[in-house]
């Protein structure tokens, strides 16, 4: 593939497109802003401010807001001009938006690729960048060249959900990771500890304990039935003392603790329906 339409030029569009050109693509750009595209449309870019006067490219990326801004953009555009073209929406949606937009494709007999970034602007184009893909593998074989212009491109197969589930929810980690870290960072200031040091140390020791963590998920959940083994370590009875220990020295030293509250909720509400002998993923049945 060597051209390529892109709906969007704001902050991420932006990166989008000038990783492409970086690719060798021939970039057609469609915004409601001219201002934001003239930079690129110096460097060869072609301009135009609706889909449907932006010509005959056979692929289109998506990269708007959000999904009702998306979907109105295509839904504004004639069946006749999408019928047959390939779509690659970026754009962040849930599962059922992005069935939605499925079937809005359809009803075009557009062939349609569902993506996801896992990278902020700044890392696209680079081998920083990761995007996950599903829905038509013929639309990722097609564009391969473009999409991995773009960064690492990994399809998760044809069910069109596949991409937003996890984006959903690999980002709930990363925000309750935020949201910890800031009260693990509170706590080392309180006691004129260098945050630096601390950071430096995470890197390292997280990602051992965390291993375990995937792996009793991945074992414990795959076939989820609500039932689970009982531990022979790090049961959550244990684990349960343990944050409530960590909870003990936080609040002790001054640091107002929401996050970790809620995890020892979470926790003690476990033991009380009967898993306290079982692994701490037994806590999945609490969110069911």
């Amino acid at each position: 593939m060597k051209k390529i339409t892109v709906v969007g030029c704001g902050v991420m569009g932006s990166s989008i497109i000038r990783a492409l050109m970086k690719g060798g693509m021939e970039v057609t750009i469609v915004d409601i802003n001219e201002e934001a595209a003239k930079p690129y449309v110096v460097q060869g870019a072609k301009y135009f401010p609706s889909l449907e006067k932006s010509g005959d490219n056979n692929c289109i990326l998506v990269n708007l807001p959000n999904h009702k801004i998306a979907s109105a953009v295509l839904s504004n555009v004639s069946k006749a001009f999408l019928n047959g073209k390939m779509l690659i929406n970026t754009t962040t949606s849930s599962p059922d938006e992005v069935k939605a937009m499925d079937q809005l494709a359809k009803d075009a007999n557009m062939l349609h690729l569902d993506a996801k970034i896992e990278n902020y602007p700044g890392d696209i184009g680079s081998d920083k960048a990761y995007l996950i893909y599903s829905g038509s593998k013929e639309v990722f074989d097609s564009a391969k060249n473009a999409l991995e212009a773009i960064g690492k491109a990994v399809y998760l197969g044809p069910d069109v959900i596949g991409a937003s589930v996890i984006d959903i929810a690999v980002l709930d980690v990363h925000f309750g990771a935020i949201a910890t870290l800031a009260e693990a960072v509170s706590y080392c200031i309180k006691y004129n500890y260098s945050v630096k040091s601390f950071i430096e140390q995470t890197r390292y020791i997280l990602p051992i304990m965390l291993a375990g963590n995937y792996r009793a998920f991945a074992e414990e959940c795959e076939n989820y039935t609500g039932r689970f083994e009982d531990a022979s370590e790090c049961t959550l009875r244990i684990e349960t003392t343990a944050m409530k220990t960590i909870l003990d020295s936080m609040h002790a030293a001054g640091v107002k603790t929401p996050c970790g509250d809620s995890i020892l909720d979470l926790f003690q509400k476990g033991i009380e329906s009967g898993n306290s002998s079982k692994n701490v993923v037994a806590v999945v049945n609490e969110l069911m």
